[in-house]
């Protein structure tokens, strides 16, 4: 599809790699729609975005939450949404002899359940074609040190892309996920690192430099539009080289 006219619904797109991707979209003459659980954010995202944002206060991983904002943009625009980018989650240390049961389960609760969820109560509301873009990581695919957690929902977000693509290829629907490196985004400020520790993630990057947001935006744009419209069921990382270059 081309962007221009496009409805698009970003979770997470009060900040870091969502608003890019909002803000992308607006750039190419689409409609988006960004969600969040910090209402005053959402309300400066959307101020800068202008008058094609609308932000919906709500939790990827409520069920009710992500009904509500899919009857509230497709209402608003009077229009079918035409892109999702399931963006919305968490990042925090779990070292396993210091994280209970809840705490593990709280973080796939929000990267799993609410990529599952935002899935799944968009299928009612999608265009056809549409296009959906799970946000996963180089996690996926890599163990760190102290975030199991993260690694083993970064990892079923990629799988889900898969068995969703699947599903839906019939329906004209294409799944695809998107796997950035390490990016300055405001996740990292609620991680507890320090910047020695940021510093040395950085070193081991071959391109020798964190993402911006806007680079990971573009990226997503591409799996957003016809550029991209034979594929489906891939993951496409943007790393600068980690999961593909041998820092030895």
């Amino acid at each position: 599809m081309l962007m221009k006219h496009a409805l698009a619904v970003v979770t997470g797109g009060g900040s870091g790699i969502g608003f890019a991707a909002a803000e992308r979209f607006v750039a190419e003459g689409a409609r988006v729609v960004i969600s969040g659980r910090n209402a005053e954010k959402l309300q400066r995202a959307a101020q800068k975005l202008g008058e094609n944002a609308l932000p919906v206060v709500a939790d990827a991983a409520i069920a009710d939450d992500m009904r509500r904002l899919y009857e509230t943009a497709t209402g608003h625009f009077q229009c079918k949404v035409d892109v999702v980018v399931a963006n919305a989650g968490v990042s925090r240390q779990t070292p396993v002899r210091d994280t209970s049961l809840e705490q593990f389960s709280d973080v796939l609760n929000t990267n799993v359940g609410g990529v599952y969820a935002t899935v799944r109560e968009a299928l009612p509301f999608l265009a056809r074609p549409a296009s959906i873009i799970l946000v996963a990581s180089l996690a996926a695919n890599q163990g760190t040190k102290n975030f199991s957690a993260y690694c083993a929902s970064k990892a079923a977000v990629v799988s889900l892309a898969k068995s969703f693509a699947a599903e839906f290829v019939e329906s004209g629907i294409r799944v695809n996920s998107i796997s950035p490196g390490v990016a300055n985004t405001p996740i990292f400020d609620s991680l507890g690192m320090t910047e020695a520790q940021l510093l040395e993630w950085s070193r081991v990057i071959p391109m020798k430099r964190p993402a911006e947001p806007a680079e990971i935006a573009a990226a997503i744009l591409f799996l957003a539009s016809d550029a991209s419209r034979y594929m489906t069921g891939a993951d496409l990382a943007v790393d600068g080289g980690m999961s593909g270059i041998s820092p030895f």
